[in-house]
C-alpha cells in the first residue's frame, strides 16, 4: 500500500491517487477521521499536497474542520494549509469552526489568517456560529473583525439568525458589537418582526425594544409587529409591544384583546389575503425578471420573498430550485424541488430540477430516478434555462 501511495504521489495525483466513491483521497480521508499521525506520513514523508482538493473541492484542512477534529486541523495549519480554501458551495474551514462550536479551531484559523467576513449563500461565520447557539464562537468573531449587520443572501442579519437558533445570548454579544435591531436585509424581516411571528420569543422582544427597536415599523403587506404577534405569538407579546405601539386607525378597538380579535376577524383575513396575492404575484414577476437578467441571487431573494407571503405556491419553489442550480448550490437546489413536487406531484420540472441537484451532489442513481419520473410526466425535453414559469 505503501509503494502505491508513494507512486500516487509521486505521479501528482491529488491527496494520493487511491480515491474512495464520494471523490476523497487518502488524505482527506485521514483528516476527516483525525488521523494526524497519517496525515503527517503521508505530506512529510510521501510528498502530498496538503491543499489537494477532493472532487467536490473540500481540501484535507476543511474535512478535519467539518469533523471537529482539531488537533489534526492544527497540524495541516502548520504545514500550510490554506485557512480560506472554500469548497464548491463556499463552506470555508472558519464557517465550520463556527458550526461546530469550536472555539479553540476558531481562533487558530483566525490567527492563521481565515476571513471573519467570508460569505456563502447561508451566511458568514458569524451567522452560522449564531444560528447554531454558539456565544463563544461568536465572541471570538467579533473581536476578530466579523461584522455584526452583514446581510446574509440579502435576507437575513445576525441578529435574525441568533434569534432562529433561539440564542439570547449570541443576540445580546451581537446588540453589544453594534448590531442594528431595525436592520432588515433586502426583504425588511427586521428581528422584532421575525420574533413576532413565532412563539416562545418574549424575551427576544424585550430585548429588542430595549435596545431600540421600532415597533411602530411596517412590513411589506403594511402591518404593524402588533398584527403580526397577535396572529403568531402569545398574548404577553401582544402586552409587552401595546404601550410602545401607536394606535393603529384601522383596528376598531384599540386594546390588547380588540387587536387579537381584529386580526382573527373575516374581515382582516379576507384583506390580508388581497393584499398578500397582489404582492406575491408582483415578487414572482420581478424574480423572473432577476432570473433573465442572470442575476440567480435577486431572483432567490424575490422568490423568497414571495413564500414568505405564501409557501404552499409549488411554481415558486420550483423557480427558485433553479436559480439555486445555477449558483452550483445542490443541497438548497434538491431542498426547493422536493418541496416543489410535494405540492405538486404532477409538475414534471420539480423531478427535472431534482435530477439535476442529484446530480451536482454526485448522487446519480437518485439522479436517474428522478429523470423517470419526469419522463413519465413529460416526455417534452425540459431546458433548464426555460424551466421558469411565470
Amino acid at each position: 500500500m505503501a509503494v502505491e501511495l508513494d507512486a500516487a504521489a509521486r505521479g501528482g495525483a491529488g491527496a494520493g491517487g487511491v480515491w474512495s466513491t464520494c471523490g476523497r483521497g487518502t488524505l482527506h480521508l485521514a483528516a476527516a477521521n483525525g488521523r494526524a499521525h497519517v496525515c503527517r506520513y503521508l505530506i512529510q514523508d510521501l510528498g502530498f499536497p496538503v491543499d489537494a482538493p477532493s472532487s467536490s473541492g473540500e481540501t484535507p484542512l476543511l474535512l478535519a474542520a467539518t469533523f471537529g477534529q482539531t488537533e489534526t486541523a492544527a497540524y495541516l495549519l502548520e504545514r500550510g494549509a490554506s485557512p480560506r480554501a472554500p469548497d464548491a458551495d463556499g463552506e470555508t474551514p472558519l464557517h465550520w469552526a463556527a458550526y461546530n462550536g469550536d472555539r479553540e479551531l476558531a481562533m487558530l484559523l483566525l490567527h492563521r489568517g481565515a476571513d471573519a467576513g467570508a460569505a456563502n449563500p447561508r451566511g458568514t461565520p458569524l451567522h452560522v456560529a449564531a444560528e447554531r447557539a454558539h456565544p463563544d464562537v461568536v465572541s471570538v468573531l467579533l473581536r476578530q473583525g466579523a461584522d455584526p449587520n452583514k446581510v446574509a443572501n440579502g435576507v437575513f442579519t445576525p441578529l435574525v439568525s441568533a434569534l432562529v437558533g433561539g440564542s439570547l445570548k449570541c443576540m445580546k454579544l451581537l446588540i453589544l458589537a453594534g448590531a442594528n435591531v431595525n436592520a432588515g436585509g433586502f426583504s425588511g424581516a427586521t428581528p422584532l418582526f421575525v420574533a413576532c411571528s413565532h412563539r416562545g420569543t418574549a424575551p427576544f422582544i424585550k430585548c429588542l425594544l430595549a435596545a431600540g427597536a421600532d415597533p411602530n415599523g411596517l412590513d411589506e403587506l403594511g402591518r404593524l409587529p402588533i398584527e403580526i404577534a397577535a396572529v403568531h405569538a402569545e398574548t404577553e407579546v401582544v402586552e409587552l409591544l401595546f404601550p410602545v405601539t401607536r394606535r393603529a386607525p384601522k383596528v376598531p378597538d384599540w386594546t390588547v384583546g380588540g387587536i387579537v380579535s381584529y386580526v382573527n376577524s373575516a374581515a382582516y383575513k379576507k384583506w390580508a389575503i388581497i393584499v398578500a396575492s397582489t404582492s406575491k404575484d408582483e415578487l414572482k414577476q420581478q424574480g423572473y425578471s432577476a432570473f433573465q437578467r442572470k442575476d440567480y441571487d435577486e431572483a432567490i431573494l424575490l422568490y423568497s420573498m414571495a413564500l414568505k407571503i405564501d409557501d404552499t405556491d409549488a411554481v415558486l419553489y420550483s423557480n427558485r430550485s433553479v436559480c439555486w442550480l445555477h449558483l452550483g448550490v445542490g443541497d438548497e437546489a434538491l431542498s426547493d424541488a422536493q418541496a416543489c413536487t410535494r405540492l405538486r406531484p404532477d409538475l414534471a420540472e420539480g423531478y427535472y430540477h431534482q435530477r439535476m441537484a442529484f446530480n451536482l451532489l454526485q448522487d446519480y442513481a437518485s439522479a436517474s430516478d428522478a429523470l423517470l419520473k419526469t419522463s413519465n410526466l413529460d416526455q417534452e425535453n425540459i431546458d433548464i434555462n426555460d424551466a421558469l414559469r411565470d
